[in-house]
């Protein structure tokens, strides 16, 4: 018999998670993490204070938009979405399933019910990612109707131990947090460099009154800009203007707002995602220490 979960019909054993549920949820992601044909883009938790961190930091309470599969009283799938206000899309997680309990369908149930999860809020399109090597999860968002979305990613993680800062100064050129004044240059940058990008004005808003972004300007002028959201440890842009491209100012900022983000987040270890055939900002992750981790494909499903 079918549950009822936030209004969307289930199979019995799928719930909402409960923050009780953590730990297994965590073994279900390291798992996949050291597995590539496994791998996923969400969750990349490998510690409990990952999981804990990116959980608090969401707009829509996690125990209503994430789920897991729980059969003899333990976890054994997990899935779900993370909704943002303002955002059009929503994020999916997992699904991860328990390798004993594959070939029953759980993955296709979790993935139903987060799409319903996402219709209920409101949301038109769910974007997700998986392993270059995880075939299984690539045919199961196929088979629900994902299409692929951009060229393959590269994620890499830093830790300020690991790196290793650019020398020097760029004469006339100041790296410096952003603050709310400055939106209208961050949002020109952010479409200037990111022409596909899904996150709206409203987002950089409260990024730049969270001090979450950092603009490099030469005369007054911004031509480049960095964000870190410390609560998942992630820097989602890089973004250089093109006449400053292949002049090293792309790295230039990454040095110093990550030598000035680990003077607040000394411990945190700091991933970030490019695309796999961007050979210039391969090379500037590199070159600073950036130890590669994964390889990620993105799809989008219209709902």
């Amino acid at each position: 018999m079918p549950a009822s979960l936030h209004g969307c019909f289930v199979a019995s054993s799928l719930r909402s998670f409960r923050r009780e549920d953590s730990g297994e949820i965590l073994d279900l992601s390291r798992r996949a993490l050291n597995r590539p044909q496994e791998q996923v883009g969400n969750p990349l938790w490998a510690s409990r204070d990952e999981l804990d961190s990116e959980l608090s930091d969401w707009d829509v309470s996690p125990e209503e938009t994430l789920l897991v599969d729980e059969e003899d009283d333990r976890v054994v799938g997990f899935g779900g979405v993370e909704i943002s206000r303002g955002f059009e899309h929503a994020d999916l997680f997992g699904p991860l399933v328990d390798p004993t309990y594959r070939g029953q369908k759980l993955g296709t149930e979790l993935l139903e019910a987060s799409l319903a999860l996402a219709r209920r809020h409101g949301v038109g399109l769910v974007i997700g990612s998986v392993g270059a090597r995880n075939v299984s999860g690539r045919m199961l968002l196929e088979h629900s109707g994902f299409t692929t979305r951009g060229p393959a990613r590269a994620v890499f993680r830093l830790t300020a131990t690991d790196h290793r800062p650019v020398v020097g100064e760029r004469p006339g050129v100041a790296v410096r947090r952003a603050q709310a004044d400055d939106l209208d240059a961050a949002v020109r940058l952010y479409h200037e460099c990111f022409p596909r990008g899904v996150f709206p004005d409203d987002s950089w808003r409260a990024a730049l009154e969270r001090g979450f972004v950092w603009l490099a300007e030469e005369d007054g002028q911004a031509l480049a800009f960095l964000d870190i959201d410390p609560s998942d440890h992630w820097a989602y842009h890089i973004g250089v203007v093109e006449q400053e491209r292949a002049r090293g100012l792309g790295g230039f900022l990454v040095s110093r707002a990550l030598a000035d983000y680990w003077t607040v987040h000394p411990e945190e270890t700091v991933g970030l995602a490019v695309e796999a055939d961007n050979l210039p900002s391969l090379r500037l992750l590199r070159r600073q220490g950036f130890a590669p981790w994964l390889v990620l494909q993105s799809y989008e499903r219209r709902l």
